[in-house]
């Protein structure tokens, strides 16, 4: 009996805490997040509006980090049926002179910023595209800040902007 009870929390607990959060959600897109790692973290993010426009966006990012953010380092990595469309890295916070207001932040500070996004130029075929961000406190990328599996689905093509 022990070992059932057991067994069943457990998986709950796994299924619980592998759930994707909706970012948005309309009849022309959809974006969801699970986290890649087995912390837990206290996050939330969203993006206004939720549709593709030559306009700007804004992205609400809530997040009490684990680790000082005094050096950020971001990976992105995008595939589009199976086939990887996109890998990025970008040093987002550098210790001195940063662009963004939560460059320092401390390990247990609350983190709660808004950030202006524009500049889409390019076309999104309809379909399901996977992204995995992660941003590390290093250059080496062995210190591990945050892991997101990210979802978005095209549900019809979307035209570029000029």
């Amino acid at each position: 009996m022990f070992q059932l009870v057991f067994f069943t929390l457990f998986t709950f607990g796994f299924t619980a805490s592998q759930g994707k959060e909706v970012i948005c959600n309309t009849t022309d897109l959809e974006l969801s997040y699970s986290f890649c790692d087995s912390v837990s973290h206290v996050f939330f993010f969203r993006i206004y509006p939720c549709f593709f426009s030559p306009g700007e966006w804004s992205a609400t990012l809530f997040w009490i980090p684990r680790s000082d953010i005094i050096f950020l380092k971001g990976t992105l990595s995008v595939w589009y049926n199976a086939a990887k469309v996109l890998d990025s890295k970008h040093v987002v916070c550098h210790g001195f002179d940063d662009d963004y207001s939560f460059c320092g932040t401390l390990k247990g500070e609350t983190m709660n910023t808004t950030i202006r996004l524009s500049g889409l130029r390019i076309k999104f075929l309809k379909g399901i595209y996977t992204i995995i961000i992660r941003g590390f406190s290093d250059h080496s990328e062995e210190n591990l800040l945050i892991c997101l599996n990210a979802t978005m689905t095209i549900k019809e093509k979307m035209e570029s902007f000029s």
